[in-house]
């Protein structure tokens, strides 16, 4: 028995501890889900007789869910929040998040938002999650926070789950990585957090918000609290709209299917479908972009490019059904198939081997403290670059491997070099056995050009 209590005192720091974050439903649901599927009992003294291997099977099931170092779980406070008026009435950062225009203000109007008003706190740290909007492939949370002396606090690691605590399968979209993209008054933080599911996954009736909330940065203080969330399915959005394209682009016989284009929360998904017939892969879109009415001659900010997926995101909050669409662009990459090494003699100031003829060596000198190593590419036009990427090693002519600085190969802008783009790796200042070889884990096939400008709608 001594035993068995030390392994949940070292786990939690101390047995009140573990004792009041562990609630028994949480404990009953994850012995249900993979350990005894018979009979539990719920009486706490009956937890306390569960043997050792059970219980250390039960804090790597939950431990599987979540990072165990620090964890606190939310006490499942259930209040009104004071910026929540009565009637069920929508809070007034809800609107000024959602806009005037667009899909979310869309289901606003329409009576979809579903009031939650729960909240999990645990030393200073209190999340209230004041309301939704949801169909069951995408939700929108809106939430209050509050960090006490620490400021503002923003979910860092954001999960969803059953009320059996399994894991649902989503994809959740961060704007902007640790910002902060609400409202904060000097005490309360509001902001939005928009998830959606993956493969065949659908969100349930009632599912858990959990997670480690902090203030974003370095060394950020991080408690995890929870939220279990009732869905009024009364109430359910259509947060998915699918506009039709099926237009061909062919790059000198590279064939590219524009397939769709799939409005979510916040965004507009391009979906793309690459010819099997292609001689050539492609690799890269370089400056493809989506334009809508209102956004006029400025293209919509890219989010996202998944290349496994072919798709595009781009953030457009204030997309309304039925605007035209606009995309533009010209470009295309290929792969290349060849070697990627460059191959330097730095004593003698020459390449031996390189990728192919387009990479060239501009020039080698010593500078602060560091053995410079300049080499150029063509330049495609003068807002695309970075091409060329290095691994970040050197290996020397003695086969002993050497870290490189600014291993990405930085790009410099030089005027003497009009058709050009500069690159540059600085390594350590040494008397290397020559020669030295540089691996490039990015360098491009083929540049293809086919300026379009599709109307969408």
């Amino acid at each position: 028995m001594a035993d068995e209590q030390g392994m949940l005192e070292q786990f939690y720091q101390s047995a009140a501890i573990a004792e009041r974050r562990i609630s028994e439903e949480r404990l009953d649901a994850a012995l249900r889900n993979g350990i005894a599927r018979g009979k539990q009992a719920k009486s706490r003294q009956r937890m306390k007789r569960i043997t050792v291997s059970c219980a250390a099977a039960v804090l790597l099931m939950i431990g599987g869910a979540f990072a165990m170092n620090g964890l606190h779980f939310g006490n499942g406070i259930e209040s009104a929040s004071v910026h929540t008026a009565v009637n069920n009435q929508i809070p007034a950062y809800v609107y000024q998040l959602a806009g005037d225009k667009g899909m979310l203000r869309e289901a606003l109007d329409q009576g979809k938002y579903q009031v939650v008003e729960k909240s999990a706190a645990y030393d200073g740290y209190q999340v209230t999650v004041d309301g939704m909007v949801m169909d069951r492939k995408h939700l929108v949370l809106f939430y209050t926070s509050k960090g006490g002396s620490s400021g503002p606090i923003i979910p860092e690691t954001p999960g969803l789950f059953t009320s059996a605590y399994d894991k649902l399968e989503f994809a959740p979209f961060i704007r902007y990585e640790n910002r902060i993209t609400g409202y904060y008054d000097g005490e309360n933080y509001h902001d939005m957090l928009v998830f959606d599911t993956t493969g065949n996954e659908s969100l349930p009736d009632e599912f858990y918000f959990a997670g480690k909330w902090g203030s974003g940065g370095p060394g950020s203080v991080q408690k995890f609290l929870e939220i279990k969330i009732p869905a009024d399915t009364s109430k359910l959005a259509m947060l998915e709209q699918t506009m039709k394209v099926d237009k061909t682009l062919d790059f000198e016989g590279q064939k590219i299917k524009v397939q769709s284009v799939v409005q979510v929360p916040l965004r507009l998904n391009l979906n793309l479908d690459i010819d099997t017939a292609n001689s050539k892969k492609i690799e890269q879109l370089l400056d493809w972009k989506l334009y809508t009415d209102s956004s006029g001659k400025k293209p919509l900010e890219t989010m996202e490019v998944v290349p496994d997926q072919w798709m595009m995101s781009f953030l457009a909050p204030d997309y309304v059904k039925g605007e035209k669409l606009g995309l533009r662009g010209s470009w295309i990459v290929t792969e290349y198939t060849g070697s990627k090494k460059l191959v330097i003699n730095t004593k003698e100031r020459k390449i031996l081997n390189a990728p192919d003829g387009r990479m060239k060596l501009h020039n080698i000198e010593k500078k602060n403290g560091f053995l410079r190593i300049e080499f150029s590419f063509p330049k495609i036009e003068p807002q695309m670059s970075g091409f060329v990427k290095n691994d970040g090693l050197l290996v020397d002519g003695k086969g002993i491997k050497h870290f490189v600085y600014d291993e990405r190969g930085r790009k410099e802008d030089r005027e003497d070099l009009n058709k050009l783009d500069l690159y540059v790796i600085n390594i350590e200042n040494l008397s290397y056995p020559q020669p030295l070889t540089f691996d490039f884990y990015e360098y491009p096939g083929d540049f293809i050009q086919h300026p379009f400008d599709l109307t969408i709608q």
